[in-house]
């Protein structure tokens, strides 16, 4: 058995195995990746996944008795739930059957075993609370997270072997969640990550906006003045399934017609056009390209200082990105689309999980302190050690709280920057100890926690920081 990388996504997910030069890749059963829908039969607890929950998920949610659960990656750390005749369903076991089914589509394509260990790619700053719930939702899966990694990154890996003459590249990755843009310096076979950020704009928020503007087309022909609230919700659904497939549509079409059978009581039929949509999606498109360039900026860089930018992920087929990416004096000429979008970051997700571990931190973290100088807690080329470290400081000045500044740096010459910020409570009293404690936790992420020795561990403030910057040593150079 090989290695595979795991891409689960808001939309579909996806699983890639490689063995030496050879890749296979996991997914529905027409070769595509699996749509992240679960439906559940209210009346037997039964689960349907995959394409087949895709194709029925509108015939099944007008029928009644059925909970459409898709998307499920955008509410892991929530408290929602489903209910079924048998069981209350958390997000935790839903994400669980979205891994269940793309491990039985392994098994049926000849792993025996299914998948049972994988590194998992994730959006830029995924909260500790969602990484660990993900990690759970493996485990029910009989999935072992070996490690996560940022998806914008791993989709860089993927290409590693074709991009090592160049020096900087930018990962823009937009997909159905999450926009996540990682920008990476390459030093021989070790890539480092020197800026990345993400936004939740993604085609999900996009799909919701433009079904707005259908609506508003909709009651506009029939004269009728109804708020999209007043509209059922079977209908809003499936207005909203309808204009995310016009949006793909308007990618290679100027004009394209929306059918509903039902909406607000009678069949509805709107021509949408790329001219209607752009008033729309073009703010998003605005939004994407600034924080490609910001991250650029963020990185120590300017744009011609990018060798190269790989654009990737479902949302980037838009029209208007290819069109205002051209345009933009910044990046032309510097971008080209992904050859697998649909796959590229479960690739290199697999591709690291060959070399497990084989990571350093690319930034130091360190204690603010009040003389202006700087504690380092943790190093820049520090392998992830997750022991808990610890240390003791003394309030300064008589007050109530002590203000707590963990900053970021890396080696490229530019000032600090804050990553954590918090307050700990105390009685006031001069030299009052503050006692620390720190790690780096198994999800890649670093937390701190604090109390004066004063209130006690009773009053203690915990926060983590999530977007740590890693570089990754890739010795195997020529994996695909």
């Amino acid at each position: 058995m090989g290695y595979f990388g795991i891409d689960f996504g808001t939309t579909n997910t996806s699983a890639v195995e490689v063995d030496g030069r050879a890749v296979q890749r996991y997914g529905d059963e027409q070769g595509k990746p699996l749509p992240s829908v679960i439906i559940l039969n209210q009346a037997t607890d039964e689960v349907v996944g995959g394409r087949q929950a895709w194709n029925r998920r509108l015939e099944l949610q007008q029928l009644g008795g059925f909970e459409v659960v898709g998307s499920i990656k955008r509410c892991l750390e929530s408290d929602r739930h489903w209910v079924t005749a048998g069981r209350s369903w958390t997000p935790r076991d839903i994400a669980a059957e979205v891994l269940k089914q793309l491990s039985v589509r392994a098994r049926q394509r000849g792993v025996a075993a299914g998948i049972r260990k994988a590194t998992f790619s994730i959006p830029v700053g995924l909260s500790a609370r969602a990484r660990s719930v993900l990690r759970e939702a493996a485990a029910l899966a009989d999935i072992e997270v070996s490690s996560f990694v940022v998806e914008s990154t791993a989709a860089f890996v993927r290409y590693f072997r074709d991009l090592r003459n160049s020096r900087h590249v930018a990962v823009f990755d937009w997909g159905g969640g999450t926009l996540d843009v990682s920008v990476l310096r390459i030093e021989g076979l070790t890539i480092f990550e020197l800026a990345k950020e993400g936004m939740s704009d993604a085609g999900d928020v996009m799909d919701q906006e433009l079904a707005l503007l259908v609506h508003k087309m909709i009651m506009e022909s029939r004269g009728e003045n109804l708020a999209i609230e007043e509209v059922p919700t079977k209908d809003r659904d499936q207005l909203i399934i309808r204009s995310e497939m016009a949006k793909c549509a308007l990618s290679s079409e100027e004009q394209v017609s929306i059918g509903l059978e039902h909406y607000a009581g009678q069949p509805a039929h709107v021509e949408l056009t790329r001219r209607n949509a752009a008033g729309v999606l073009g703010p998003f498109v605005d939004r994407a390209i600034n924080l490609l360039a910001s991250t650029v900026v963020q990185a120590g860089l300017n744009a011609d200082s990018l060798d190269d930018i790989i654009v990737i992920g479902g949302s980037s087929q838009l029209w208007m990105l290819d069109e205002r990416l051209a345009a933009d004096p910044r990046f032309a000429g510097r971008y080209k689309l992904a050859e697998r979008p649909e796959w590229d970051v479960a690739h290199g997700a697999a591709i690291l999980e060959q070399t497990p571990g084989n990571y350093e931190l690319a930034e130091t973290l360190g204690l603010h302190l009040c003389d202006g100088t700087h504690f380092e807690l943790v190093r820049r080329g520090q392998a992830l050690d997750t022991t808990p470290r610890s240390l003791s400081l003394a309030l300064v000045e008589d007050s109530r709280e002590a203000n707590l500044i963990i900053d970021r740096m890396t080696d490229l010459g530019s000032p600090p920057t804050n990553a954590l910020h918090f307050s700990v409570p105390t009685l006031g009293f001069l030299d009052d100890e503050i006692r620390l404690s720190y790690e780096l936790t198994k999800d890649l992420t670093f937390r701190i926690s604090a109390y004066s020795r004063s209130r006690g561990p009773a009053k203690t403030e915990t926060r983590e920081f999530s977007n740590l910057r890693f570089g990754y040593h890739l010795g195997n150079a020529n994996a695909r």
